[in-house]
């Protein structure tokens, strides 16, 4: 049983050698006006998926059972193997890849079986399909008789077919093959001859398109990277404005910065550990700039920003149509961050089962974008930082071991503010001229006394807290005089994330001066005389504290609030402040 093709000649004559008389008579048979609308469309449509769906128009005809769509491919790479060669097509480097089928058929087209497989992916070795990518020629049976049935052909009641290869000026792209349910011969050879003639038509002008939709494709994929990195060298330039550097001398912020100074021109991994409001974010910034990377991004990304669903799009990207609102294609951090610095923002935020795929890429330095086989390569430096404690994490099972050492190459606890007092006047300072610049206001002075309430202050909330005080008292300023307005708050915790204690004689709790009391000296009843050996104060000695403090000050001010030389102004605080807390504690003054 010969097999047509391009090197046996047919039985039929090749559509171009069609008889006027006989093309004619078929032709006044069929309207071709609808194949005509859509070649049109054809030229119109700017994707590959819209050009996919297109061709079930053209492969839903009389006596066709279906029709399939193959676009060559590299096949993925095996587990642990390199990735496959993209250069040069050929047997054993490319495959057909099944795209998209019009019709019917008992069993789906991508189960039908081949000799090395299913006809989901194809060799260019297998012989139908195959060998019209690799010659580049088209082939058709019209009968049975014409070619070797395989058993798939059998079992489907499949008579006939035709295939055509999909090239635009020397580049294979793919093959459409279109297969009839009985077979094309006496009255319906006229009938194959116009399909085939058609087809041949669609399939190059299909070929055109496709190139042009994946280079138009190509063009929105690189619009969007170079969008969104402009969003992020505009961030850059928003922080090189804005006051980030690193301000104070005190010794734990000084053994910090010399980790910085040792760690930051080398690639290995940063774990910076701290409370929120410590600064993670700006020693992350200079550890970068002090690198070999400095030239390439810095990528911040908040981990306990990003939705549980999209947490492998945002950090590996994804392409078109990867799932419900994929409507392009997108880059992932990794990929904008590579060759750069990648810091990753509250880490131990990271739900446990998606904790082994950001250890992967961690390892390897390969990821896969969603919904795409290929593996990627990058190669990016690590910051992570978190104001949990990491290893309480790992003993309780919230947090993946190995993640945690290979995260912890090289931790960096930085202290919080309470720590490092010393530090809380350079820090106002600053604070007070920044916001004066950005708010163009006048600059207020900051008195004395205001100064050793800040130092006093245990500020939870770190440096965050105490730039946004500051700025708000530079707001709420009178009289050339700052406005501090430091609300109760309760005491930090005893020990703070990464081993950086938060006790009393580390960070001067026990020292905290209102005056001439001392914490210290207020029991958990809120009176006077008794001790408090960790260093933590309740809530009720805390009032005590605001109470006492504030009878000295009446007292001082001969029982007066408002004016010169009341409670008020030797407490620094604007007078409708004092007198709602004075209400709050059940005192009353004149």
């Amino acid at each position: 049983m010969p097999h047509l093709s391009a090197d046996t000649p047919p039985t039929q004559p090749l559509p171009d050698a069609i008889e006027p008389t006989l093309a004619h008579s078929v032709l006044q048979q069929f309207d071709i006006s609808p194949f005509l609308d859509m070649m049109l469309n054809v030229a119109q449509e700017r994707t590959v998926e819209g050009l996919l769906e297109l061709t079930h128009r053209v492969n839903r005809g009389t006596h066709v059972m279906c029709g399939c769509i193959w676009f060559m491919d590299t096949p993925p790479p095996a587990a642990g193997a390199a990735s496959a060669p993209t250069s040069g097509p050929g047997e054993g480097e490319h495959i057909l890849r099944l795209m998209t089928v019009a019709g019917h058929t008992a069993t789906p087209v991508r189960d039908w079986r081949h000799a090395e497989g299913t006809y989901a992916m194809v060799p260019l070795s297998e012989p139908l399909v195959g060998q019209v990518a690799s010659r580049g020629e088209p082939t058709w049976a019209a009968s049975p008789d014409d070619w070797p049935r395989p058993a798939w052909a059998v079992a489907e009641s499949i008579h006939a077919y035709a295939a055509y290869p999909l090239q635009f000026k020397g580049n294979m792209i793919g093959v459409m093959a279109v297969f009839y349910d009985r077979p094309m011969r006496g009255v319906l050879a006229d009938l194959m001859l116009l399909h085939r003639k058609m087809h041949k038509i669609f399939a190059d002008s299909l070929s055109a398109a496709v190139v042009n939709a994946r280079s138009f494709e190509e063009i929105q994929h690189l619009r969007r990277a170079l969008e969104l990195e402009n969003e992020h060298l505009r961030g850059e330039v928003r922080r090189a404005r804005a006051p980030h550097s690193i301000v104070g001398d005190s010794p734990p912020l000084r053994r910090a910065l010399d980790q910085v100074d040792m760690v930051a021109p080398t690639d290995a991994t940063v774990l910076l550990l701290g409370e929120s409001g410590t600064g993670k974010e700006l020693v992350a910034q200079a550890i970068h700039d002090r690198s070999q990377r400095a030239a390439a991004p810095l990528v911040r990304v908040n981990c306990s920003a990003i939705p549980r669903e999209l947490f492998e799009s945002e950090f590996f990207g994804h392409v078109k149509g990867a799932f419900t609102g994929a409507l392009r294609d997108r880059l992932g951090r990794f990929q904008l961050a590579d060759g750069g610095t990648l810091f990753l923002d509250e880490v131990g935020e990271i739900p446990l089962e998606l904790q082994g795929k950001l250890l992967r890429v961690l390892q390897e330095g390969v990821f896969e974008r969603v919904g795409e086989e290929r593996s990627r390569s990058v190669d990016v430096r690590i910051i992570a930082a978190t104001n949990r404690d990491l290893r309480a994490d790992v003993e309780r099972g919230r947090f993946r071991q190995d993640l945690f050492f290979r995260l912890s190459v090289f931790p960096v606890a930085l202290p919080p503010l309470r720590a490092r007092r010393d530090d809380i006047p350079l820090l106002a300072r600053h604070f007070v001229r920044a916001s004066c610049r950005r708010l163009n206001l006048p600059e207020p002075r900051i008195a004395h006394r205001q100064m050793a309430e800040l130092q006093a202050y245990p500020w939870p909330g770190n440096v965050r807290e105490l730039q946004n005080v500051i700025e708000r008292g530079v707001i709420m300023a009178e009289g050339g005089r700052l406005v501090l307005d430091l609300p109760p708050v309760c005491p930090p915790p005893s020990a703070a994330p990464g081993g950086v204690k938060a006790t009393g004689q580390e960070d001067g709790a026990s020292g905290m001066h209102w005056g001439t009391r001392d914490i210290g000296d207020v029991a958990e009843s809120g009176q006077p005389g008794a001790s408090a050996p960790t260093g933590i104060i309740s809530e009720a000695q805390w009032r005590a504290l605001q109470r006492a403090n504030i009878e000295r000050a009446l007292a001082a001010g001969g029982g007066r609030v408002h004016g010169p030389g009341g409670a008020a102004e030797l407490l620094g605080l604007p007078p409708t402040t004092l007198q709602s807390r004075m209400k709050t504690l059940g005192l009353r003054g004149r």
